[in-house]
């Protein structure tokens, strides 16, 4: 069983997903729409990340709870 990936570990890998995704815009509105959402997505995963781990804290502020919508 692979060992679990500690908080500096997992921001690294959203930051790879990140610019894995690249700069280019998509060919088509879905696929523009798309890519767009994901690295949106992805930066407010790590910028909530980091205010967590600063924050001591196990709340990611980026995730909400469905009663929380």
């Amino acid at each position: 069983m692979a060992d679990k990936l500690n908080d500096e570990q997992a921001y690294d890998r959203l930051h790879s997903a990140l610019l894995a995704l690249g700069k280019e815009e998509g060919q088509t509105v879905r696929g523009d729409t798309s890519l767009k959402a994901a690295r949106q997505a992805l930066a407010l995963l790590q910028l909530g990340l980091l205010k967590a781990m600063d924050d001591a804290s196990d709340k990611n502020v980026a995730i909400k709870a469905p009663t929380e919508i």
